[in-house]
């Protein structure tokens, strides 16, 4: 019985077989936008998620984030009980070819491979120290790029003092956590700052620090801030975690706009589907009145009418999801919209919930007609006109 009704299902689908492609087509693009709406949210969940199981503190400046800090600040820190390592971190601004090629470039010192050892080992390290021009690069910016071990770059800063400062990739940083990364030797920034008139500069954006233990980490944070009061430049530290918490609310309220985006979406879909078959049961409605006649009874004329739109879901909805899956499960950089701390993967879970959400749109578009269609009488369906 499944498979006559199968074969029936596929026949009636093709008897219009542009309209039927049309819709499916429809389902299937608005099951790619939703699920890529819905993975940035999860992305950026996952960043968190990453980031909190590190002992790691990012130490900024109490003022506000945006002022500086002595990097001389990992001095004393390094010797603090319970501490592991600490690496002064300046970022420099800078873009490529043109404006809208941005880079997030980070100067560190060589103790970035002790406190970052999950995707900065000391080989990389070793690496950028010796050689002043050497950056090693996030798998994912450089495939954006199209950059290549050993090339020779040169990127343009974006603010004041206006520099060029020319790399060598030395090696890519394969970790999942900073993706469009782009790190180098500070000493080389700081040369270069002093070589366009900005004197003996040692600053430094934020300091990382890295906690021997877990017990030691709340502590290691409340002595830091200590150590600093009533300095010319206090500290406030919190775990890195909070620290892109902060950083990625920045951006707004993202799930509410990510909520309203996908409600739209579907709506709309919703809409066309549901016009769609309205006209796919006018078109049948002779054909149900004569089953209604032969004795056939409501439910079984009922699945195969909400069997051919689950049909169109189902197809609609495995394109669109898998189209999804196959763009970015291996991570795509969003730059600015992360803030350049992550990057768009789409998982399993958003890729699933795309599927089913397009097979649940479908068989909801559908109901008004389907149910509309087996409430007349069969006489009076005879006379509608098709």
């Amino acid at each position: 019985m499944s498979g006559k009704l199968f074969k029936l299902i596929e026949r009636n689908a093709r008897r219009n077989l542009r309209r039927t492609v049309l819709t499916t087509l429809t389902v299937a693009l608005a099951t790619l936008i939703s699920t890529v709406l819905v993975s940035v949210p999860a992305s950026m969940d996952r960043i968190i998620k990453d980031a909190s199981t590190t002992l790691r503190l990012v130490v900024l400046n109490k003022t506000a984030p945006w002022y500086d800090l002595p990097a001389r600040y990992c001095d004393t820190i390094s010797k603090l009980p319970g501490c592991a390592a600490c690496v002064a971190v300046t970022g420099w601004p800078a873009t490529w070819h043109d404006v809208s090629e941005e880079v997030f470039t980070v100067g560190e010192g060589p103790e970035g491979g002790e406190v970052l050892p999950d995707y900065l080992n000391k080989e990389h390290q070793f690496v950028v120290a010796k050689e002043h021009r050497a950056a090693i690069v996030g798998d994912l910016l450089m495939r954006k790029y199209g950059w290549k071990l050993g090339q020779q770059i040169t990127l343009r800063s974006t603010g004041p003092p206006a520099m060029d400062l020319t790399f060598v990739i030395m090696d890519t940083i394969k970790s999942k956590h900073y993706p469009n990364s782009f790190v180098f030797n500070r000493g080389y920034l700081m040369e270069a700052y002093k070589a366009h008139g900005m004197g003996d500069v040692d600053f430094a954006w934020e300091l990382v620090v890295r906690a021997d233990s877990p017990d030691h980490l709340a502590m290691l944070a409340k002595e830091i801030d200590e150590r600093f009061a009533n300095s010319d430049a206090e500290t406030r530290s919190e775990t890195e975690s909070d620290a892109l918490s902060t950083s990625l609310s920045q951006l707004g309220n993202v799930r509410g706009i990510v909520a309203s985006l996908c409600a739209i979406v579907i709506l709309t879909v919703m809409l066309i589907a549901a016009n769609l078959t309205a006209m796919m049961v006018r078109e049948r409605i002779n054909e149900v009145a004569v089953m209604r006649a032969l004795g056939f009874r409501r439910g079984a004329i009922g699945i195969h009418l909400f069997g051919e739109c689950a049909a169109i879901g189902i197809v609609g909805g495995r394109v669109g999801a898998g189209l999804a899956y196959w763009l970015f499960a291996g991570g795509a950089t969003l730059g600015p919209v992360l803030n350049g701390f992550g990057a768009l993967y789409v998982m399993p879970v958003p890729a699933i919930f795309g599927f089913a959400t397009a097979i649940f749109v479908s068989l909801v578009s559908a109901l008004i007609p389907v149910t509309g269609a087996l409430r007349i009488a069969p006489a009076l369906a005879f006379r509608k006109v098709t």
